[in-house]
């Protein structure tokens, strides 16, 4: 039988692969930040109009980490108007956070650059196996099957988010998350695992400490990865599922861009640079390997973030790449 492939992961490198391609997040260990690649178009599909996503939960997730989840998704693409920022009459106020679906815009561009109608995201699903049906230990083809459950259509992206206490192969050595298909013009799919008790240092970052030299700087025990040794707080305050969602809107910001593996990428198509890798580990401005950069405080918690998504829920997302002069786009 032969071996699946898949297109792009979020992590520490490649990972899960499908009978197409896929791609990996991976972390970096390079204290030299070189300036961003420019991302070619390489004349493929890509995900455009209508994009159904449909969500399993496989193992243990509580309310509250289901509906951080779902408010990103219900944030990508708004209704109306209500992503769009107004400013009152009177003295001017500290500017309004970036919106959820100002930083998924980026990702819009890039699919109107291939002629393409701009992606709507739709939550349509969320499914739940609390039981972990195939076990606590997964394959590559296992996270696959899962993602097949969905059943989604042509055009949608099926998302597999594993719980902590769920181990997937290559996960942590080589990977936080992937995506991917199994047919040429089939449904995409996504994994993201909850690092939060395997490797938070790499896959949460920067909630927890960096781990070795993930993201360019060495931390010993109990030290952080921000400026005077102190880790960012998680926004929605959970460690491993704030982290799940920084590798989350990478994954599915190179699903739409490059689903099948011939769409927007930079380098080797079977190990490329997507959208959301190129600009590794910046999230602020003055971000540099081991930093990720000056982001938003909450006033009551102290947490980090860069943007803010339905209910006012705040979350931290990745810097993506400008389609027009490929610099790092942050928002502020």
């Amino acid at each position: 039988m032969e071996k699946p492939r898949s297109f792009g992961a979020a992590g520490c490198g490649l990972l899960l692969s499908l009978l197409v391609i896929g791609f990996a997040r991976p972390c970096h260990s390079s204290l030299y930040r070189p300036p961003p690649p420019a991302i070619v178009y390489h004349a493929g599909a890509v995900l455009d109009g209508a994009v159904p996503v449909s969500v399993l939960y496989y193992g243990a997730f509580s309310p509250h980490q289901k509906a951080v989840v779902a408010d990103f998704l219900l944030s990508l693409s708004p209704r109306g108007l209500q992503h769009q920022q107004h400013h009152g009459f009177g003295s001017p106020g500290p500017a309004p956070a970036p919106s959820v679906a100002r930083w998924w815009e980026t990702v819009d561009r890039y699919v109107r650059k291939a002629g393409r109608d701009p992606p709507r995201v739709l939550l349509a699903s969320q499914v739940h196996d609390e039981a972990c049906s195939l076990g606590k230990t997964l394959s590559r083809l296992q996270v696959e099957r899962l993602a097949a459950r969905l059943g989604v259509a042509p055009g949608g992206v099926a998302v597999v988010l594993t719980a902590a206490d769920v181990t997937v192969e290559g996960q942590c050595s080589s990977a936080c998350g992937a995506h991917g298909a199994s047919t040429p013009g089939g449904a995409a799919h996504v994994w993201v695992g909850n690092a939060a008790a395997q490797c938070p240092g790499r896959c949460a970052w920067p909630f927890h400490p960096a781990e070795g030299f993930a993201y360019g700087a060495r931390h010993a025990p109990g030290r952080g990865a921000g400026r005077g040794g102190e880790t960012m707080g998680a926004p929605n305050g959970d460690v491993g599922v704030d982290g799940m969602l920084v590798n989350l809107a990478a994954m599915l910001a190179g699903a739409v861009t490059n689903p099948y593996g011939h769409g927007f990428f930079q380098g080797d198509p079977g190990a490329p640079v997507e959208v959301a890798a190129a600009c590794p580990g910046v999230y602020g401005r003055g971000a540099y390997p081991g930093y990720p950069g000056a982001v938003r405080q909450d006033k009551v918690t102290g947490a980090g973030y860069n943007v803010v998504g339905r209910n006012g829920r705040k979350y931290l997302v990745p810097a993506l790449v400008d389609p027009d002069n490929y610099s790092c786009i942050i928002l502020s």
